[in-house]
């Protein structure tokens, strides 16, 4: 076939056979692409139950979205032959790298990878049945692919003996595919043990003269420890590739993801507790790598994510660590400010910070954060009133599983302080030493803290080297007292999400000291998003200025967010964790990477793994709520959201989080029930904008101006801006497009009228989205242009919007411009960042959908969708394509969200930064046309009437006839007709 034509793909070479089919590579001539092309061999071609299911088989593997995955684009047939057209992937296959020899973290690494593309597979119902070293690829960039899904059930087991069965084949086979009886997931398990097996010892684990001699050996022989092969390979991974290749199914992995766990746990220099294994083999020397760091995610893996397969409706974690106090440990308790008990000013405060700042450069000394202090007080049901009795104190000490307490007192006599304070020891009550400063004045309260820090090192017996090596506070914080009670006073308003007042202080803090490192980060962290570079620049430049933990956590965000470096900020991270087990932030953070790089079990191991160190920590127990509710676990997110709710009953967010884990499962109601909760508690909460999104779509318009407007009330500028751009969403559900885009070109006057330039490019983004929605191509290629010309100010942007040229100019019929400027971009962004990836993906699906070639299209969307949480977003493009392309059942699913689907606070799940994210208004109003011309085509005219008439009536006061508007108008019209004869 080499150098014909099938349909409109050119055969270029032939690249693999096997029993029932045969691949070539082939040059797609439509869009201009290399694929796969796989036939099913001659000898099967007339039997149509072969032939069904080998398109049976083709559909469900096309439903894997996954990176470790083949992406099947089409089925297809043409002059009698049934074909599936898959991507084309270069690269090595496994059976050549085991040969070449691979390092054991390489091996690992390829490991995680296979098994993360099964367990999606498993997960999507689909068993490979044929998963051997031939059938995995590793491309260029060290992506792992796993293929021929569409044949793999066709071969049979009771085809073991048949014509084109080869004797590897064979090898890889389960004892229950060797006996011919029914097989699941675990074959595929047994099957991946075999594979391993052979990476780490360059030998298959069965082997005959013969398929006879070699079944035997599946069925009756066990194989050397792979240690026994390769003195590198630990026992620990003796004991998984062993568990892998038991005899007995029952005594395998009961599932990839369990497998999974336990792989990541041991590549992460892991020891997981006992658990049911192989058969036992002789004890085997240890000969462990080195650690690859991150060693808290034991927690995770074990405690945490056991608990996540096998225990999903007792999520219940040791409460506290009271008896796993080891080492100089301290917790810095309130200092009771006696002339000013409410510590309005804050200086108890800062001098708790300064200090436990202070003492956290010592290495040799573990202080608990003010943080978790405050958290386990209120578990213990006593409220935060800036003054805590020495009972108390030692009981709070207690829970968190530290050796040592300082209590103590300020005497303010303006201008000067007086501090008394005391070292306790947590287990038995006794004062180790007590001391008393005097003669400070407040501006020197920094002075103050150093001398404090001195005699609490002192006290604590820490030795000479730490009291030499110990900066100045000033030299990791601040020399402004002012800066640092704005400092303070932003922390506090950062854990309540008091997002606008906390960026306020932030800025004040900086304005009063243009040195000070981590006010510049916490900046970052609220600051507009324009802005936000800007600040984490500067945080970065003056990285020097703060302690360990701080530089760790200011050069992993510059990993991310500047160089775009996720695995590297992850690295740096995994260090954080691995130096100091309770930097809980360092979870959080590390968990939104693994959630952006689409590692989402690894997201929720790091968040299981910082619970164990902390249960009290409420942001963990909010962020796993929403990974539960990312991976469809409904039950299991609102019970993590309840966990993080009792422990912060006064608080919105945690009744924030409940209705917008609701929301996501399409529980609009309940949703808006705990949106009233949170708004009970502050009025001007970001709830306000999600509350008003529902009635929205409700219909309910004035009450959602209601609500938009409240935002323009508030006193923070970017809220205001905010309420601006949501009141215009009332005029864009209404059809009301082109007073919409009127009302915008006003606001972008405006704003450049005021100088008010990080409002500009949102300004260009919504006139382009709008021009587009109003069928103006010229003047949406116009601001994609100077939305481009905006984007290229910033070095670090690599898009600069040539996506969305490219979209323009597809519009404006240049469609050779397009694809120049997507093959460009294509250099810059591909393969480097995995949110590059898949913007770069959608952005291929709309051309594909603008150009007219649908099933590309929904190809497109497919890969760009495949690393993300299951339970995302709708996107109204992909499910045009779905329609489009005859898939209706998925595409009303995926379109029906789209009626009821409104922004949300969570980006990984929102999915907002995708191409028409700012369009859903318009979008929202269109599924109710393209619904109905999907029940149409499914014969269901009585519901394609009901979709007609409610796309007509929320449109009734359009000020643009839309070619929808008038189809609609012309099916509904007929549509009444019949029913009418």
């Amino acid at each position: 076939m080499v150098n014909e034509t099938v349909s409109h793909y050119k055969i270029l070479e032939k690249i693999g056979e096997g029993g029932m089919g045969v691949v070539y590579k082939a040059h797609d001539t439509r869009l201009d692409r290399t694929v796969a092309l796989k036939f099913l061999s001659d000898s099967f071609l007339e039997n149509p139950t072969i032939k069904s299911r080998f398109l049976h088989e083709a559909k469900g593997a096309s439903a894997i979205q996954h990176k470790n995955i083949t992406v099947v684009h089409d089925l297809d047939e043409a002059e009698g032959k049934s074909f599936i057209v898959m991507e084309y992937v270069e690269g090595h296959c496994l059976t050549e790298l085991a040969k070449a020899g691979l390092s054991l973290r390489r091996i690992l690494d390829l490991a995680v990878q296979i098994t993360e593309g099964l367990a999606a597979a498993h997960k999507s119902g689909i068993v490979h049945r044929d998963v051997k070293s031939e059938n995995i690829t590793v491309t260029p960039d060290g992506t792992v692919k796993i293929m021929d899904f569409g044949l793999a059930k066709l071969k049979g087991v009771t085809q073991v003996t048949g014509a084109g069965t080869t004797l590897g084949t064979v090898a890889y086979m389960s004892p229950e595919q060797a006996k011919g009886v029914e097989v699941d997931a675990r074959t595929d398990i047994f099957s991946f043990g075999v594979v391993l097996y052979e990476l780490l010892t360059g030998q298959l684990p069965f082997k005959g003269e013969h398929i006879g001699a070699t079944l035997f050996s599946i069925l009756n022989e066990h194989p050397k420890p792979p240690s026994q092969l390769n003195a590198d390979v630990p026992a620990e991974l003796d004991r998984i590739v062993l568990r892998c290749l038991a005899k007995n199914r029952d005594e395998r992995y009961p599932s990839a993801d369990v497998l999974l766990i336990e792989l990541v746990a041991f590549k992460e220099g892991i020891r997981t507790p006992s658990s049911p294994s192989a058969p036992a083999t002789p004890p085997v020397p240890s000969h462990r790598p080195k650690k690859f760091v991150l060693p808290s995610l034991v927690v995770t893996a074990l405690l945490g994510v056991l608990v996540f397969f096998f225990n999903p409706l007792k999520i219940q974690i040791s409460r506290d660590r009271g008896a796993e106090a080891y080492g100089h440990s301290l917790a810095v308790m309130y200092f009771e400010n006696l002339t000013d008990p409410a510590d309005r000013e804050h200086t108890g405060e800062m001098l708790s910070n300064l200090l436990i700042t202070s003492l956290s450069q010592n290495s040799g000394l573990e202080v608990i954060s003010r943080e978790r202090l405050y958290d386990i007080q209120a578990e213990m049901g006593e409220t935060k009133n800036g003054t805590v009795s020495p009972a108390l104190a030692g009981r709070i000490a207690q829970r968190a599983g530290v050796t040592t307490m300082l209590l103590g007192s300020i005497l303010q006599t303006r201008p000067n302080l007086t501090v008394t304070f005391r070292l306790v020891d947590v287990q038995t009550g006794k004062i180790q030493s007590s001391h008393r400063l005097a003669g400070f004045g407040t501006e020197k309260i920094f002075p103050m803290v150093d001398s404090m820090a001195v005699l609490v090192s002192k006290g604590l017996d820490l030795g000479p080297d730490v009291l030499a090596d110990a900066k100045s506070v000033t030299d990791v914080t601040t020399d402004s007292p002012e800066a640092y009670r704005s400092y303070v006073e932003g922390v506090e308003l950062y854990k309540k999400l008091f997002l606008a007042e906390a960026r306020a202080a932030f800025h004040r803090a900086v304005e009063l000291d243009s040195n000070f490192a981590m006010a510049y980060f916490r900046l970052s962290l609220t600051d507009e998003m324009a802005a936000r570079k800007k600040v984490l620049e500067r945080a970065w430049q003056l990285r020097e200025r703060v302690t360990e933990q701080e530089r760790l956590q200011i050069e992993a965000a510059y990993a991310n967010q500047i160089e775009y470096r996720p695995e590297r900020a992850a690295e740096i991270l995994e260090q954080l964790i691995q130096k100091h087990p309770r930097h809980l932030g360092a979870y959080e953070h590390l968990s939104h990477i693994y959630q952006s790089l689409g590692r989402h079990e690894m997201s929720v191991a790091t968040l299981l793994a910082g619970l164990k160190v902390d249960t009290l920590a409420k942001s963990l127990w909010n962020l796993l709520g929403y990974n539960y509710a990312g991976l469809n676990q409904k039950r299991r997110a609102l019970e993590t959201i309840d966990r993080y709710l009792r422990l912060a009953p006064g608080e919105p967010n945690p009744y924030d989080s409940k209705g917008e884990i609701y929301f996501v499962f399409g529980d609009v109601d309940s949703a808006n029930f705990w949106y009233q909760k949170a708004l009970s508690l502050r009025a001007d909460f970001v709830t306000t904008e999600k509350v008003g999104f529902n009635v929205l779509l409700a219909g309910r318009f004035e009450e959602a101006d209601r609500y938009f407007t409240r935002m323009k009330a508030s006193g923070d500028r970017e809220t205001q801006e905010q309420g601006e751009y949501c009141r215009l969403t009332i005029l864009m559900r209404q059809g009301r497009l082109l007073e919409a885009r009127r009302t915008m070109q006003k606001q972008l006057a405006r704003h450049e009228a005021e100088g008010l330039a990080a409002f500009l490019p949102e300004d260009l983004y919504c006139l382009f989205n709008l021009c587009y929605a109003i069928g103006d191509f010229p003047g949406m290629l116009s601001y994609a242009q100077r939305y481009s010309a905006w984007q290229m100010k910033d070095p670090t942007n690599k898009f600069y919007a040539r996506h969305l040229l490219a979209w323009a100019h597809m519009r404006n019929g240049n469609r050779a411009e397009a694809y120049r400027l997507m093959e460009e971009l294509k250099k810059d962004v591909c393969g480097k960042q995995p949110n590059w990836q898949t913007i770069f993906d959608y952005s291929l699906g709309i051309l594909s959908l603008e150009g007219g070639d649908f099933e590309a299209a929904s190809g497109h969307f497919k890969k760009a969708l495949a690393t993300q949480y299951p339970n995302r977003a709708p996107q109204f493009a992909y499910a045009v394509s779905l329609l489009q392309t005859g898939r209706l059942s998925q595409g009303i699913h995926e379109m029906e969200r789209v009626t009821w689907w409104t922004p949300i606070s969570t980006p990984v799940l929102s999915l907002n930064y995708l191409p028409q994210g700012v369009l859903w208004p318009v979008n929202s109003t269109l599924a109710h046309y393209w619904l109905g011309t999907a029940y149409e085509k499914m014969g269901n005219p009585e519901r394609a009437r009901e979709e007609y008439r409610e796309f007509l009536r929320i449109w009734k006061a359009a000020d643009v006839d839309t070619p929808e508007l008038k189809d609609a108008r012309s099916r509904l019209a007929k549509l009444e007709g019949l029913a009418a004869k």
